[in-house]
Protein backbone atom coordinates (compact mmCIF):
# COMPACT_ATOMS: atom_id res chain seq x y z
CA UNK A 1 0.00 0.00 0.00
CA UNK A 2 1.50 3.39 -0.99
CA UNK A 3 2.53 5.81 1.75
CA UNK A 4 0.01 8.49 2.62
CA UNK A 5 0.75 11.85 1.02
CA UNK A 6 1.21 14.51 3.69
CA UNK A 7 -1.55 17.07 3.98
CA UNK A 8 -0.33 20.43 2.76
CA UNK A 9 -1.49 24.01 2.61
CA UNK A 10 -0.60 26.77 0.20
CA UNK A 11 -0.25 30.29 1.45
CA UNK A 12 0.54 33.37 -0.62
CA UNK A 13 4.21 34.31 -0.43
CA UNK A 14 5.19 37.57 1.19
CA UNK A 15 8.28 39.74 0.87
CA UNK A 16 9.46 38.23 4.17
CA UNK A 17 9.69 34.80 2.43
CA UNK A 18 12.54 36.01 0.19
CA UNK A 19 15.36 34.32 2.17
CA UNK A 20 13.47 31.05 2.62
CA UNK A 21 12.68 30.92 -1.10
CA UNK A 22 16.27 31.61 -2.15
CA UNK A 23 17.58 28.99 0.32
CA UNK A 24 15.01 26.55 -1.10
CA UNK A 25 16.20 27.34 -4.64
CA UNK A 26 19.79 26.67 -3.60
CA UNK A 27 18.87 23.41 -1.81
CA UNK A 28 16.76 22.03 -4.66
CA UNK A 29 18.56 23.33 -7.73
CA UNK A 30 22.28 23.66 -6.97
CA UNK A 31 23.16 20.10 -8.02
CA UNK A 32 21.11 20.32 -11.24
CA UNK A 33 22.61 23.71 -12.11
CA UNK A 34 26.13 22.44 -11.48
CA UNK A 35 25.46 19.43 -13.73
CA UNK A 36 24.01 21.73 -16.42
CA UNK A 37 26.47 24.63 -16.38
CA UNK A 38 29.44 23.18 -14.49
CA UNK A 39 29.26 25.42 -11.42
CA UNK A 40 27.02 27.35 -9.07
CA UNK A 41 27.66 31.10 -9.25
CA UNK A 42 26.12 32.39 -6.00
CA UNK A 43 26.14 36.13 -6.92
CA UNK A 44 24.59 35.39 -10.34
CA UNK A 45 21.99 33.04 -8.84
CA UNK A 46 21.07 35.65 -6.21
CA UNK A 47 20.76 38.42 -8.83
CA UNK A 48 18.65 36.20 -11.11
CA UNK A 49 16.41 35.23 -8.19
CA UNK A 50 15.99 38.87 -7.13
CA UNK A 51 15.10 39.91 -10.69
CA UNK A 52 12.33 37.29 -10.80
CA UNK A 53 11.09 37.53 -7.22
CA UNK A 54 7.56 38.91 -6.96
CA UNK A 55 5.41 37.41 -4.23
CA UNK A 56 2.25 37.47 -6.37
CA UNK A 57 1.99 34.14 -8.13
CA UNK A 58 4.19 32.37 -5.55
CA UNK A 59 2.72 30.07 -2.93
CA UNK A 60 4.67 28.73 0.02
CA UNK A 61 3.89 25.07 0.68
CA UNK A 62 3.30 24.20 4.32
CA UNK A 63 3.24 20.71 5.82
CA UNK A 64 2.30 20.56 9.47
CA UNK A 65 2.87 24.29 9.68
CA UNK A 66 6.46 23.93 8.38
CA UNK A 67 7.72 25.50 5.17
CA UNK A 68 8.15 22.54 2.83
CA UNK A 69 8.37 24.05 -0.64
CA UNK A 70 7.17 26.60 -3.14
CA UNK A 71 4.93 26.73 -6.17
CA UNK A 72 5.33 29.56 -8.68
CA UNK A 73 2.36 29.69 -11.08
CA UNK A 74 1.48 32.00 -13.94
CA UNK A 75 -2.20 31.96 -14.82
CA UNK A 76 -1.89 32.90 -18.48
CA UNK A 77 -4.66 33.16 -21.01
CA UNK A 78 -5.03 29.68 -22.48
CA UNK A 79 -2.63 27.89 -20.10
CA UNK A 80 -1.49 27.41 -16.54
CA UNK A 81 2.31 27.78 -16.55
CA UNK A 82 4.39 26.23 -13.76
CA UNK A 83 7.36 28.56 -13.47
CA UNK A 84 8.83 26.71 -10.47
CA UNK A 85 7.94 23.85 -8.19
CA UNK A 86 10.36 23.11 -5.40
CA UNK A 87 10.08 20.66 -2.53
CA UNK A 88 12.59 20.94 0.31
CA UNK A 89 14.92 17.91 0.43
CA UNK A 90 13.54 16.68 3.78
CA UNK A 91 10.04 16.51 2.23
CA UNK A 92 11.05 14.83 -1.05
CA UNK A 93 10.13 11.26 -1.86
CA UNK A 94 6.86 11.24 0.04
CA UNK A 95 4.46 12.23 -2.72
CA UNK A 96 4.31 15.96 -2.00
CA UNK A 97 5.53 16.96 -5.48
CA UNK A 98 2.95 14.66 -7.07
CA UNK A 99 0.19 16.09 -4.86
CA UNK A 100 1.20 19.65 -5.75
CA UNK A 101 1.19 18.89 -9.45
CA UNK A 102 -2.20 17.17 -9.20
CA UNK A 103 -3.54 20.33 -7.54
CA UNK A 104 -2.21 22.38 -10.47
CA UNK A 105 -3.65 19.90 -12.96
CA UNK A 106 -7.06 20.05 -11.26
CA UNK A 107 -7.08 23.85 -11.51
CA UNK A 108 -6.14 23.62 -15.19
CA UNK A 109 -8.91 21.07 -15.81
CA UNK A 110 -11.43 23.35 -14.08
CA UNK A 111 -10.30 26.22 -16.33
CA UNK A 112 -10.23 24.00 -19.43
CA UNK A 113 -6.58 24.80 -20.18
CA UNK A 114 -3.35 22.79 -20.37
CA UNK A 115 -0.53 22.90 -17.85
CA UNK A 116 2.80 23.93 -19.37
CA UNK A 117 6.31 24.11 -17.95
CA UNK A 118 9.93 23.74 -18.81
CA UNK A 119 12.44 21.59 -16.97
CA UNK A 120 16.21 21.36 -17.13
CA UNK A 121 17.27 18.23 -18.98
CA UNK A 122 19.59 17.37 -16.07
CA UNK A 123 16.68 17.40 -13.58
CA UNK A 124 15.90 13.73 -14.04
CA UNK A 125 13.74 13.38 -10.92
CA UNK A 126 11.42 16.17 -12.04
CA UNK A 127 11.29 14.78 -15.56
CA UNK A 128 10.27 11.35 -14.21
CA UNK A 129 7.51 13.00 -12.16
CA UNK A 130 6.13 14.87 -15.17
CA UNK A 131 6.31 11.78 -17.39
CA UNK A 132 4.49 9.72 -14.74
CA UNK A 133 1.74 12.38 -14.55
CA UNK A 134 1.15 12.27 -18.32
CA UNK A 135 3.08 15.33 -19.50
CA UNK A 136 4.66 15.14 -22.93
CA UNK A 137 7.62 17.00 -24.41
CA UNK A 138 6.65 19.72 -26.86
CA UNK A 139 10.13 20.96 -27.73
CA UNK A 140 13.56 21.85 -26.49
CA UNK A 141 15.33 25.10 -25.79
CA UNK A 142 18.71 23.84 -24.65
CA UNK A 143 19.23 23.09 -21.76
CA UNK A 144 15.46 22.86 -21.15
CA UNK A 145 12.67 20.58 -22.30
CA UNK A 146 9.26 22.20 -22.70
CA UNK A 147 6.40 20.01 -21.49
CA UNK A 148 2.63 20.09 -21.56
CA UNK A 149 -0.28 18.26 -19.98
CA UNK A 150 -3.62 18.41 -21.72
CA UNK A 151 -5.59 18.77 -18.51
CA UNK A 152 -8.55 20.54 -20.08
CA UNK A 153 -10.96 17.76 -19.24
CA UNK A 154 -11.65 15.94 -15.99
CA UNK A 155 -10.91 12.66 -17.77
CA UNK A 156 -7.31 13.74 -18.31
CA UNK A 157 -6.30 13.33 -14.69
CA UNK A 158 -3.14 11.26 -14.01
CA UNK A 159 -3.08 7.53 -13.57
Amino acid sequence: MPAEVPAFELRPAQASDREFLFALHRATMRDVIERTWGSWDEPWQRAHFEARFAPSGISVVLVGGREAGALWLERRKGELYVAEIQVAPEFQGGGLGTALMRTVMAEAAARGVPVTLQVLKANLGARRLYDRLGFHATGEADPHVRMRHEGGTAGAMPR
